[in-house]
């Protein structure tokens, strides 16, 4: 086995590396021939950020924190495969073009794969730091088995899990593997066993935020537990996390000269994950009406300017390796997503106290202290869910959040709202029992493998 640079993208192998005959999976450039041998090898491929932190982003593109309207002159910043997803359109790309977000997913799964396929194995590592090594790449690989199923897989509906078509469920490195789906069931087990699996060998927080840790895992668990509406034990898990006190920043801390940390050193980041570039657009003005005078959150966390499409541009900084600034949404774990898990939980056992106590112990964070006024019973007693997640749109504003929480609370009855836009001088609708909230599979990858199967549009 090598240690290699390795580009999942649509399925396809290299002629000229595997043979014309072999399965088509994977294109793997050999940059590094050095042989997978020991335990530190295999933790290289886990410190190489590039192997797991950019991800994906089509739900920055397809999320109502978008405006309804956008004009043709707005939208020439656009490339063709976003005004597609857009509108949601039947087909996002054309051509020869990607699917980043799935290539990178995918990616990230083969490498999990090849860690898991070898660490245990390796030499000159002790069996703790074996075990490290592969609970990392579990949390990897659960990550973005979550991502894919709540972009490419129906809304996880637990009286009808068993029966939906979920994912290909791709666990080794054999380059042959049956590619059909599993159900969305065996693609949520797999996603809890590796994160089960992976917890007990894990420290509580990493030395670098781009490597997982309990805190993160426990994260995860909340999210995937809230996606797949076993409320109970997403706050549970929420109440594991929130017990190691992970950080919220107070936002005022950042108005002044100070600014605000660079992703690596953001505390309130517990998984550091990437957006595969940026998206520019004009904001939504019903997410805009949500925001209260005096919350800071609108001003550092995104651009605001309305009447352009310099709305939606994400503030807060990513650099490279040069240490050079650029464009990218966090699409990670954070300290306010479980909060407001939690939040949501209590939410949805009405229990009012409890879910006025987690938003104001966000919300005393996010506003200016001159603004900031405590919430109340009487403020969120009329609708708490709805209270939560408007507290999340404020929160996640410029992330991929906002569409995840979109697809479950289909759920929820008037929770989801019918979007409408208009583009180009068509209207598109977008409603709970829409086809289009899953995105479409790639043309080209199903050229190579058509027992994936199209998504239903």
């Amino acid at each position: 086995m090598k240690i290699q640079s390795i580009l999942i993208y649509s399925f396809v192998a290299s002629a000229t590396l595997l043979g014309s005959a072999c399965r088509k999976y994977v294109e793997i450039e050999q940059n590094d021939r050095r042989t997978l041998k020991t335990t530190d090898d295999y933790r290289y491929l886990l410190n190489n950020k590039g192997n797991f932190e950019t991800s994906y982003l089509l739900p920055l593109v397809t999320s109502d924190n978008i405006a309804p309207e956008v004009a043709s002159t707005a939208a020439s910043v656009w490339g063709g495969s976003t005004q597609l997803a857009y509108i949601w359109s039947a087909q996002f790309f054309t051509g020869d073009q990607q699917d980043g977000g799935w290539n990178n997913l995918y990616k990230h799964i083969y490498v999990a794969n090849e860690i898991l396929d070898g660490v245990m194995d390796s030499q000159n590592g002790t069996p703790a730091q074996k075990l490290a090594v592969a609970a990392e790449a579990r949390v990897h690989r659960a990550f973005a088995y979550y991502s894919l199923a709540n972009q490419y897989a129906p809304v996880y509906d637990p009286t009808k899990a068993e029966s939906q078509q979920g994912l290909p469920l791709l666990l080794t490195v054999d380059l042959f593997q049956n590619l059909s789906r599993v159900s969305l069931t065996q693609v949520y087990e797999q996603i809890i066993t590796d994160l089960t699996t992976a917890i007990n060998n894990l420290p509580n927080y990493p030395s670098f935020n781009y490597h997982p840790s309990k805190v993160s895992a426990y994260a995860l668990m909340s999210r995937v537990y809230l996606t797949m509406r076993n409320f109970e034990e997403a706050g549970r898990y929420a109440d594991l996390a929130l017990a190691l006190d992970p950080t919220i920043y107070n936002l005022e801390d950042f108005t002044g000269d100070e600014t605000f940390p660079r992703l690596i050193d953001d505390k309130e980041v517990l998984l550091s994950k990437t957006s595969a570039g940026y998206m520019i657009g004009p904001l939504n003005p019903e997410l805009i009406s949500l925001y209260k005078e005096g919350d800071l959150r609108l001003k550092l966390f995104i651009d605001n300017e309305p009447g352009t499409y310099k709305g939606y541009i994400y503030k807060k900084p990513v650099f490279n390796s040069s240490g050079n600034y650029y464009n990218a949404s966090y699409v990670g774990l954070s300290s306010p997503e479980v909060l407001l898990n939690r939040a949501e939980v209590y939410a949805r056992q009405n229990n009012a106290a409890k879910v006025v106590e987690l938003l104001n112990l966000l919300r005393k964070k996010r506003f200016s202290a001159d603004k900031y006024v405590e919430l109340t019973t009487a403020d969120v007693n009329s609708d708490l869910l709805q209270s939560v997640i408007d507290e999340r749109r404020r929160e996640f504003v410029g992330t991929d959040l906002r569409w995840y929480d979109m697809r479950r609370l289909t759920l929820d009855g008037g929770y989801f709202k019918t979007i409408t836009r208009t583009f180009n001088g068509q209207t598109y609708s977008l409603n709970a029992g829409s086809p289009r909230l899953v995105y479409p599979i790639n043309e080209r990858v199903l050229s190579f493998n058509p027992e994936i199967g199209q998504n239903p549009r």
